[in-house]
């Protein structure tokens, strides 16, 4: 990881990728990120198209490709190899039983989700929908281990899954969970990621990124909460206990990425506390100020996902 104004300096020549995990408050660093690049030199995955996104990345140019600054969204590791530039990926680690939390919260509260409609009419709880949706166990350490999702989350098993009363595989079956698949997300880790940031510690987080990257970022705001979330006191202690031992791997994961994180404030030597001070997490003042940024920020999503397609 940097640790150098000499690597800091190549950093800003290099592509980057942005692997967002599901439900690690991403959502936010995209609209960020929108701010900072151009829409021109932005790839963005789909998040409902993934692997037609994904698919469609691969089919560009190779010319349209070098001329990308930045490649964001759903995606597992392994892109890069497409690049012809230079490149390093970015990523942020949430807690395992937070981030199912959230999954679980967001799964059920939206409509467009798949399995929205079954986990409201069955009334299915935080254990039950990961019984149904085992993709989303250990799921940081396959996105960044390189796991293909048609691997991990077949439709074949999707569409069983939508079922009524379809009982979902025992998770002990799941061979994607797997010592190999966390040694191999620790690995690029360590050897791809230039920044790993951690949910829990956003504001902090993006003080490294607009030091890393040269961010002109001075305030943010929050995107796409799951609303009325439920709290993880709420659940029941063997209930977390069992949702705990599913996502281990994660968990594992979830520890060498707060190391990294930490190991990096060391070096880099920022004064993290004091930086996330001037950082604000505000809301526009008025509601003309809140319409001005939301079409600004609304046109430049909009104009990066266009540029994608075509």
């Amino acid at each position: 990881m940097a640790d150098s104004d000499s690597e800091k300096a190549s950093l800003l020549k290099k592509a980057v990728l942005f692997l967002h995990v599901h439900k690690t408050a991403g959502t936010t660093l995209h609209r960020i990120i929108e701010r900072e690049y151009s829409p021109f030199r932005i790839y963005t995955i789909e998040g409902r198209r993934i692997e037609w996104s994904i698919d469609h990345f691969k089919n560009l140019s190779e010319r349209r490709r070098a001329a990308l600054k930045v490649v964001k969204g759903h995606m597992s590791f392994g892109l890069h190899e497409l690049l012809p530039q230079p490149s390093t990926y970015i990523t942020f680690l949430r807690d395992p039983i937070e981030r199912c939390i959230s999954s679980y919260a967001y799964s059920k509260g939206n409509r467009l989700n798949p399995l929205h409609g079954r986990i409201n009419r069955e009334n299915l709880d935080l254990m039950q929908f990961l019984s149904i949706a085992p993709w989303n166990n250990n799921l940081q350490c396959k996105a960044i281990a390189g796991l293909d999702r048609r691997d991990y989350r077949p439709v074949a098993l999707l569409r069983e899954m939508l079922r009524p009363g379809a009982i979902g595989p025992d998770p002990a079956s799941d061979r994607w969970n797997s010592p190999e698949t966390l040694a191999r997300a620790k690995e690029n880790l360590q050897r791809y990621f230039s920044f790993v940031g951690l949910t829990e510690r956003f504001t902090e987080s993006l003080i490294l990124l607009k030091y890393l990257f040269g961010w002109k970022l001075s305030s943010y705001a929050s995107y796409r909460k799951s609303r009325n979330r439920p709290k993880r006191e709420t659940f029941a202690p063997q209930l977390l206990a069992q949702v705990e031992q599913w996502n281990q791997l994660d968990r594992e994961l979830y520890e060498f990425g707060k190391k990294m994180f930490d190991d990096l404030v060391i070096r880099l030597g920022i004064d993290l506390k004091k930086d996330a001070a001037s950082l604000k997490n505000e809301r526009p003042s008025s509601w003309l100020d809140s319409t001005i940024q939301g079409g600004s920020l609304v046109w430049r999503a909009a104009a990066s996902r266009l540029v994608s397609l075509m």
